[in-house]
C-alpha cells in the first residue's frame, strides 16, 4: 500500500498524541485514571497491566471497571462526572508533566502549517488532557482543532468525528490523513474511510503497523518520502 499523494499534500491532518507526537515520561495521566476510578468505585482501582496504547480514555475506564468487578450500572450514569474528575486531576498536576517531543515533530508541524494545511488531533485523550499535554510541551499553537475521546465509545467514531470537523474547516471533499503509532490508529482510520501514515515511534514495530498506507521510523524520516 502507499499514500495516494505526497504526505504533505493533504488538506487536513489528524495526529495521535501519545507515542506519535510526544512521549510522557511521567505518570500524570495514569494517576488521573487511578484517581477517577478509585473515587467512583469507593475502593482502589487502577489500570496497571491493561493495554492502553491505541485506545480511548472512556474505553480504558470501562475495561478497568469491568476487570475490578464494578458493574456498569454503578458507573455508567456517573460517567460525565468521572471524566470531569479525571481531567481536573490531570490539569491540577500539569506541572509534573515530563514530556519529550519526538524527533522531527516540530519541523513537520511547521512545514504543514506553512503549506496551509489544517492540523487537528485524533487522539484517545480527553480534550482537556490532550490540550494540557500539547500546551506543556509547546505544540498547542500548531493545532487548529481537536479530535478527542469525549462523547465516544470507539476510536473509529472519534476519528470520523474529527474528520467531519476537518471538512467543515476546509471543504467537503477534503483529503485527510491520519497519523499514529498503533494498530488502533490504523483501524480507526479505516473505519472512517481515511488514509493513514504510521510512525514506529511507540511500542509497535513497523511489521505490526504494516496495514498502514505508509510507515516511517519517525517524523524526521518523512523527508525521505519526497
Amino acid at each position: 500500500m502507499s499514500l495516494s499523494r505526497p504526505w504533505d499534500a493533504y488538506d487536513a491532518y489528524l495526529f495521535d498524541i501519545d507515542g506519535t507526537l510526544l512521549h510522557c515520561k511521567d505518570a500524570v495521566h495514569y494517576f488521573g485514571f487511578c484517581h477517577a476510578l478509585t473515587s467512583a468505585a469507593g475502593r482502589p482501582v487502577d489500570i496497571l497491566g491493561l493495554p492502553v496504547q491505541g485506545k480511548i480514555d472512556p474505553g480504558i475506564l470501562r475495561e478497568a471497571f469491568a476487570r475490578a468487578g464494578v458493574p456498569e450500572s454503578a458507573w455508567r450514569p456517573r460517567l460525565p462526572e468521572i471524566l470531569e474528575e479525571m481531567a481536573a486531576h490531570v490539569e491540577a498536576h500539569a506541572t509534573d508533566f515530563q514530556i519529550d517531543v519526538l524527533p522531527g515533530v516540530r519541523e513537520v508541524l511547521q512545514h504543514l502549517r506553512a503549506k496551509g494545511a489544517k492540523l487537528g488531533t485524533g487522539t484517545g485523550n480527553l480534550e482537556r488532557i490532550g490540550w494540557a499535554k500539547l500546551q506543556a510541551c509547546g505544540l498547542r499553537e500548531f493545532f487548529d482543532f481537536g479530535g478527542f475521546s469525549n462523547g465516544y465509545e470507539q476510536r473509529g467514531a472519534m476519528i470520523a468525528g474529527a474528520a467531519d470537523t476537518a471538512r467543515r474547516l476546509t471543504r467537503l471533499d477534503a483529503a485527510i490523513l491520519v497519523l499514529g503509532d498503533t494498530p488502533g490508529d490504523i483501524e480507526a482510520a479505516r473505519f472512517a474511510g481515511l488514509e493513514v501514515l504510521a510512525v514506529a515511534t511507540g511500542i509497535f514495530t513497523a511489521e505490526q503497523l504494516q496495514n498502514a498506507d505508509q510507515i516511517v521510523s519517525s517524523f524526521s524520516r518523512l523527508s525521505d518520502l519526497g
